[in-house]
């Protein structure tokens, strides 16, 4: 009898070695989306308690404050509501480094080492501006860490790395654009949008987060808050909008790099401050504000050239949007946070926008 050599291996065969590929491939396969899931489900989660906290925050801010909800923006000057909250939001320390009133959110050339505890109030101004506050971004968003900013007019204004935002204000649920009201200034105006319908100033629209009237827009004419407040909510909290996420331009960081035409806007979202909210006339809201008279998720138009006056890029620039898949987070007014498909009926989600319009909503 031949006796087997104990030492001998059975090694694998090129057939068996492609099947154990092939079988790791296909469970890989299966594993992938799976795993993609959960970390989307994580991201999706932290962007709800950002918005929760922006709630909160905001509650806790008309608690302080007489029952207002904060400015949408302090017009004439270039604050957003963003920075009347960060000292609820765990942020004094930057919160205190700024000025607000007559000092730029911008300089005339890129600095390069801005810093909030500069002795120069402008620097500080910057220095925020290129701050990377977690809870205003949304972990799933793909905007860039931070852009070159160059803003409006000839010769522009610098902010080096100015670093985007995901969350606006509810600003109004019935007007599809940020363009300028009958009675503004400079280029011509865009004084209707659709069957005639009047444009107004954000001082005159029926969201949650407004400015005051032009008279007395500033924070030394009566504060951060006192353009709306709770009260002012007669639609109910939990059926009133008040903050949501927006995507900024996928192409952000070229479109930023080039300055504005003249009273022009782009689908830029910021927190803290801008120097392009610094006029009275009603324009450019769509930095810090969206409106719910406008598709979640509306597509940017790619057949139809940018033009001031296209309701296409109007729509646009003031629409929430966000990465997480079919829809986008919303706080409402109750500080709930919830999520809104992007089929959700336009009838229903431009009620929601709305504070007191009275109409029978029906929660999607």
């Amino acid at each position: 009898m031949k006796l087997q050599n104990l030492n001998q291996r059975h090694a694998f065969t090129l057939v068996e070695l492609l099947v154990v590929i092939a079988i790791i491939g296909v469970l890989v396969g299966l594993l992938l989306p799976a795993v993609q899931a959960a970390r989307e489900a994580a991201r999706r989660m932290q962007c709800s308690n950002n918005l929760k906290q922006l709630g909160l925050a905001t509650h806790n801010f008309a608690d302080t404050h007489k029952e207002d909800l904060p400015m949408l923006g302090e017009a004439q000057e270039g604050g957003h509501w963003s920075a009347f909250v960060m000292p609820y939001c765990e942020q004094t320390n930057l919160y205190e480094s700024l000025t607000f009133g007559s000092t730029n959110w911008a300089a005339g050339t890129a600095l390069s080492n801005a810093d909030i505890t500069s002795s120069n109030p402008r620097d500080r101004q910057v220095a925020a501006c290129e701050t990377m506050i977690s809870v205003m971004r949304c972990p799933s968003s793909v905007a860039p860490e931070a852009v070159f900013d160059a803003s409006v007019y000839s010769p522009p204004w610098f902010v080096a790395a100015r670093v985007p935002a995901n969350y606006l204000a509810v600003v109004t649920g019935i007007q599809p654009n940020d363009w300028k009201p009958s009675w503004g200034w400079g280029r011509g105006n865009i004084a209707t949008w659709g069957s005639g319908q009047t444009t107004k100033h954000h001082a005159e629209l029926d969201g949650m987060i407004q400015t005051r009237h032009p008279d007395r827009a500033r924070i030394s004419q009566g504060g951060m808050g006192g353009a709306t407040g709770f009260r002012d909510v007669t639609d109910g909290l939990s059926n009133t909008l008040m903050f949501g996420e927006a995507e900024p331009d996928p192409e952000l960081a070229s479109i930023a790099s080039t300055a504005e035409e003249a009273n022009s806007g782009r689908k830029d979202h910021w927190a803290i401050g801008g120097d392009d909210f610094d006029n009275w006339e009603g324009t450019d809201w769509s930095e810090m504000g969206g409106s719910t008279a406008v598709q979640i998720n509306y597509p940017k138009p790619v057949t139809i050239a940018r033009a001031d006056a296209s309701p296409e890029w109007g729509a646009y620039e003031v629409s929430f949007s966000s990465q997480h898949p079919s829809g986008a987070q919303f706080c409402f007014g109750d500080g709930s946070v919830r999520f809104l498909s992007e089929t959700v009926d336009m009838a229903i989600f431009s009620a929601l926008g709305t504070r007191s319009g009275g109409e029978a909503v029906q929660q999607p």
